[in-house]
């Protein structure tokens, strides 16, 4: 918390309604947050209401009265109505370099989770267990990034009795660095000891890379671009089209691919006007993300792929965010290709276990 400062006496607006509220209605939980609120009486360097304070730190939870930050010195509830400024912010550097390197593989991984939410989960310690209907991987796993509080043999047959409470198999997200082992981790050993496998008898979830770039450095689209059009909402035509490269679990899907902050991109044949190519594009604390890019295989090879996510990095410059992220299995040699030479790099990698 820093030093106190003079706040206004009622935080409330001409109607008579407190501000608080709609301050704090839009913060992330689980994400980094600044939250100004007025202190008590008996508190501050006056020691008389009115003046205030900030905490920055983790969102732990938000009701209807009150938030709960995790500051520095532990878990600090706050009355809403005593907000008087809140945002969300990006979390803290862990290493040097530029915005889209700074950030560690754990808050990476965090932010990438509330890009992609879960319709169904629960922290298990630092772990989180998710649940989406088995609509794609990263919705469907652990993601096993901090600690679980409780040791690695246990966190694991907590998992799975949560996954078997679902009738689902239980899915694992091993995470580290550039062309780590993931059998070699402790998680992982453990695993493999109970006759998981990495991949889980599928090629594209052995290895999947996590790429950055700063949106500065992405190319821009140009008049030889295709047209690619952007809406907050999803459309029907924009989900059918989806649908036609991965299975579509109906209402569940509609809710993760609308479960953050974003915009669906599209681009149409000039012949025929169908959808032949889409995206959809987060919209984060100092972030975008790409999700489910896919290009019909009948127009493939003419840049759209390209045009899509330079798309993003023009949303993600408008937005003012300075980094993007996206997510591709190593095995495909040729999108890898395509984002190297549009300015992202490999941040970290991380693998899929599950019984075959």
């Amino acid at each position: 918390m820093t030093g106190a400062t003079p706040a206004d006496p009622t935080g409330e607006t001409a109607s008579g309604v407190g501000t608080g509220h709609r301050l704090t209605e839009h913060l992330t939980v689980g994400g980094r947050v600044t939250v100004r609120h007025r202190l008590p009486a008996s508190a501050g360097a006056a020691g008389a209401a009115g003046w205030a304070t900030d905490v920055v730190g983790e969102l732990v939870s938000r009701d209807d009265d009150s938030l709960v930050v995790m500051g520095r010195s532990g878990p600090l509830p706050v009355r809403r109505a005593d907000v008087v400024a809140a945002k969300d912010v990006p979390p803290p550097p862990s290493r040097p370099g530029p915005a889209h390197r700074r950030i560690g593989i754990d808050d990476l991984q965090r932010l990438m989770d509330r890009g992609w939410p879960a319709t169904d989960a629960r922290d298990l310690g630092d772990w989180r267990l998710r649940f989406a209907g088995g609509f794609t991987g990263r919705a469907n796993s652990v993601l096993a990034v901090g600690d679980p509080r409780m040791p690695v043999g246990a966190a694991v047959d907590t998992a799975e009795a949560w996954y078997a409470e679902r009738d689902a198999p239980a899915l694992f997200q091993v995470v580290g660095e550039s062309g780590f082992d993931p059998a070699g981790t402790p998680l992982g050993a453990e695993l493999v000891s109970r006759g998981y496998v990495v991949g889980g008898g599928r090629p594209d979830w052995e290895r999947v890379l996590v790429m950055t770039a700063l949106a500065d450095d992405i190319p821009a689209l140009t008049e030889q671009s295709a047209r690619v059009v952007a809406d907050a909402t999803l459309t029907p035509e924009w989900l059918m089209t989806y649908g036609e490269q991965r299975s579509v679990v109906p209402g569940v899907t509609e809710s993760v691919l609308t479960g953050c902050d974003g915009l669906f991109m599209w681009v149409r044949d000039p012949d025929t006007h169908r959808m032949v190519a889409l995206t959809m594009a987060t919209v984060q604390t100092g972030w975008s993300g790409v999700f489910g890019l896919w290009v019909h295989p009948d127009h493939r090879r003419r840049g759209l792929a390209r045009d899509l996510t330079a798309a993003v990095g023009m949303l993600a410059r408008g937005k003012q965010l300075p980094a993007v992220y996206l997510q591709v299995s190593a095995d495909n040699a040729a999108a890898r290709s395509l984002y190297e030479s549009m300015g992202f790099g490999v941040h970290h990698e991380y693998s899929y276990l599950r019984r075959p």
